[in-house]
């Protein structure tokens, strides 16, 4: 069985919706069962209520996934005004209609959150798909009543005298005012552009606005002049007039003070403007909602989310900078294993790829950050996914070994070009051949296939591991989702890894999709990615490593900076065919860098005292000396600390723990331009 996840913002979570649409149900039913303003629903039968709302079900999806067009809008009346026709023939009220439709936007609504709660979406994205329903009910119930009243307009044309079509007038007008005092909330007006009078039809107008009853309402300009927010009577009085020329609905949200107290206040304004026979405005209607606690809400939301991004960036730096030392020794005793015991050789190999495992993992837990704040650029390039595939079998090779699984690599033997992030791609692919190596028991088979179909790129990951059930590949790609092991096998990874690569593809262009005949049958991953139209560009200094490694490179003077001692000490031992010193803070890194005057400086920035930056403007700033090579090597990796690196003068901002193989080859880079 093999589930392709589509593009889109909200396809997943119509999906979602189709999947819980009996819960939704049950739920609905209860709510409508135990309100006793809804009189009728009680002569009904579970399966006369259930009639129509797969029609609405499926239209609700349709209007989350399909582009707003007249023919999804007309099926939407004409499906709520079925609804209000077999509620009319069954004797309900207006109120009654409102009130069933309103408890099923609320049933809807509950399972929309509960189903955000579990992916961290952007509250941008969460807050675009509640106001799609929110449309969708405001239209369907508007529709609804529409057509109760258009029954009830029949009913009294055809069986009532004119004394009896005034009462029925008089009892369709209380009807009207009961539907706007039952409405959660909304407050509604109407300004009359020839008298420029305006109408109040509720009370809730008046608790809204703070405006005493007795005082009446206000026109639209003294709305504005006396009761809206100063600064948003600009851009209000620019959405009025171009949405009244242009003929279409008015929608806002702005600012004011109630009248009375004073009291700031956000306001959601919806309103349609009348015209007469000959074109002129005659009227506006609107609604009025008091929003200030969503707001509020929206903000904290917000406020939240920037505590998360800080922690996590602190984080990720505390766990680095004891992690660089680690991954440090470790290439140390590598170089010397020739002359180590077999022990000793075994712990550096577990230091060694224990620390890339922890540095992959707070990679991943940052990047969730960033991909649900929209803060992942591309660096794109042409380039041969071959060589991506590559890398990623470099940095999974060692524990695919130490499991002793056999890894089978099948690809084309010519380049496969697409224009992508190589960072990027190399961390999608080696998730998935991460995936392989976890869930595979030891001594296992793991697939790997590169080729061209269908005019795109794709790489298939086959493994002969723990399998998924049916039931749990569409969720597989869910932040924080991981399949149920099987029995007696503990779950393994964090479940973000599948999420960062399906978000990663998605940036590409591509897809990426799961199959699995079930549990203990295996997993294949696929990744479809466009073709890219240039040609790889072949680098001619594919060997320069090598050779600046066989040459005389010069021995650079490289001064080293940073208050862990650890760290500081075992780079030195990595860099130590070049002429290393070592400083713990400002003032003795600038007095060493007067007596030793050094070609290149590596550091820290959190350091106590003078940050890392303040020493490179300073280095920089020194009379009648050549500025040295100021690279940064620190834990913090946001695109906001690379920018201010940047403007402090480093050539290099390094994030901790640095391959050591990197960071030698940087040198030798840096020695043969010097």
């Amino acid at each position: 069985m093999t589930i392709a996840p589509e593009t889109g913002p909200y396809v997943d979570l119509a999906v979602h919706i189709r999947f819980k649409r009996w819960r939704i149900t049950r739920r609905w039913l209860r709510a409508v069962r135990s309100d006793p303003s809804i009189e009728q629903a009680d002569r009904l039968t579970n399966r006369q209520l259930i009639d129509l709302l797969p029609q609405i079900y499926g239209e609700i999806c349709a209007a989350l996934t399909a582009v707003p067009n007249s023919a999804l809008n007309a099926r939407i009346d004409f499906d709520a005004r079925q609804y209000a026709r077999k509620r009319w023939m069954h004797g309900y009220q207006l109120d009654e209609l409102y009130r069933e439709l309103d408890l099923l936007q609320v049933s809807v609504q509950q399972v929309v959150r509960e189903y955000f709660a579990n992916t961290l979406s952007p509250r941008a994205e969460q807050a675009g798909a509640h106001q799609i329903i929110e449309g969708f009910f405001s239209a369907t119930i508007h529709g609804a009543i529409r057509q109760l009243l258009d029954e009830q307009n029949r009913r009294i044309s055809a069986s009532l005298s004119e004394r009896d079509r005034a009462l029925a007038a008089r009892q369709e007008s209380d009807e009207r005012l009961r539907i706007a005092a039952g409405a959660a909330g909304l407050g509604i007006f109407e300004w009359n552009a020839v008298t420029r009078s305006g109408v109040w039809e509720n009370a809730r107008m008046y608790e809204i606005t703070g405006q005493p009853i007795d005082a009446g309402p206000l026109t639209n300009e003294d709305f504005m002049r006396e009761f809206m927010h100063p600064d948003d009577g600009a851009a209000y009085v620019e959405r009025y007039m171009a949405d009244e020329a242009a003929h279409r609905p008015f929608h806002m949200v702005f600012r004011a003070f109630r009248i009375g107290d004073r009291a700031l206040c956000v306001l959601e304004m919806h309103g349609r403007f009348r015209y007469d026979a000959h074109g002129a405005l005659h009227s506006f209607v609107g609604t009025l909602a008091d929003i200030t606690e969503r707001a509020n809400a929206q903000e904290a939301l917000k406020e939240a989310d920037r505590r998360k991004d800080v922690f996590l960036a602190t984080l990720a730096h505390e766990l680095r900078n004891p992690l660089a030392p680690i991954r440090n020794a470790a290439h140390v005793l590598k170089e010397s294993s020739a002359n180590l015991p077999s022990k000793v050789r075994w712990v550096q190999a577990v230091l060694e790829r224990q620390s890339y495992h922890l540095s992959h993992l707070i990679d991943d837990l940052l990047d969730v950050s960033r991909i649900t704040t929209g803060r992942i650029n591309l660096k794109r390039e042409v380039l041969d996914l071959r060589d991506a595939i590559g890398r990623a079998m470099e940095i999974n090779g060692p524990a695919a070994e130490q499991r002793r699984h056999r890894v089978f690599l099948n690809t084309l033997a010519t380049p496969i070009p697409v224009d992508g992030d190589r960072t990027r791609l190399t961390q999608i692919l080696s998730n998935l051949v991460d995936n392989a190596i976890k869930y595979t028991d030891d001594g296992g088979e793991i697939h790997i296939r590169a080729e061209v179909v269908n005019g795109r790129a794709r790489v298939a990951v086959k493994d002969s591991g723990i399998g998924v059930a049916a039931a749990e590949l569409p969720a597989l790609f869910d932040l924080f989702m991981q399949a149920t092991p099987p029995a007696g096998r503990a779950r393994d990874g964090l479940g973000i890894g599948l999420f960062v690569a399906r978000k990663l593809v998605d940036m590409h262009g591509g897809s990426i999709s799961v199959a699995s005949d079930g549990v203990g049958k295996g997993c294949e991953f696929s990744i479809t990615l466009p073709l890219a139209v240039a040609p790889v560009q072949t680098p001619s200094d594919a060997s320069l490593a090598d050779e600046r490694r066989a040459g005389n490179v010069k021995r650079l003077r490289i001064l080293i900076v940073d208050d862990n001692r650890d760290a500081a000490e075992s780079l030195a031992l990595v860099l130590e065919m070049h002429d290393t010193r070592t400083a713990a803070d400002g003032p003795s890194a600038l007095a060493l860098a007067e007596q030793f005057d050094p070609d290149v400086v590596l550091l820290d920035i959190a350091l106590p005292g003078m940050s890392g930056h303040e020493i490179a403007r300073r280095l920089a700033a020194r009379a009648q000396r050549v500025c040295p090579v100021l690279i940064a090597l620190t834990g913090f990796s946001q695109p906001e600390d690379f920018a201010r690196s940047r403007e402090s003068g480093f050539a290099h901002h390094l994030v901790k723990p640095m391959s050591p193989d990197v960071l030698i080859e940087l040198m030798h880079t840096i020695a043969c331009t010097r």
